[in-house]
């Protein structure tokens, strides 16, 4: 089910393991469009929302610090995980120590 697209970011529930698949770019113009599907996945999701995104060609900064405040925010006992991601979204975490965030876990590369 597609939860919403905007120009170049669309975003699908994935139903098991209950989370959100994020694909295309998030920058300033559509990161509105993210903040409403974390907050929706938050409030209809479980003790842990996985996040997939292996689909992103492009993620700012403050896309990115948006998705780690949103962990931060989560009460004792849930998390979000980043799983699966891309390179790219791997490397902009491990850059700004993000990687290690409250409430957020980045498994390991297999």
């Amino acid at each position: 089910m597609i939860l919403d697209t905007f120009d170049q970011l669309r975003v699908t529930l994935v139903p098991h393991p209950f989370g959100l698949r994020i694909t295309g770019e998030i920058d300033c113009g559509n990161r509105r469009l993210l903040a409403d599907a974390l907050g929706w996945a938050l409030l209809a999701g479980s003790r842990q929302l996985r996040l997939d995104l292996s689909g992103l060609v492009f993620l700012d900064v403050a896309g990115l610090r948006l998705i780690v405040g949103t962990a931060a925010r989560l009460s004792a006992g849930r998390e979000v995980v980043l799983d699966p991601i891309s390179p790219m979204v791997r490397r902009l975490l491990a850059v700004t120590g993000w990687d290690r965030a409250p409430g957020l876990r980045v498994p390991s590369r297999a």
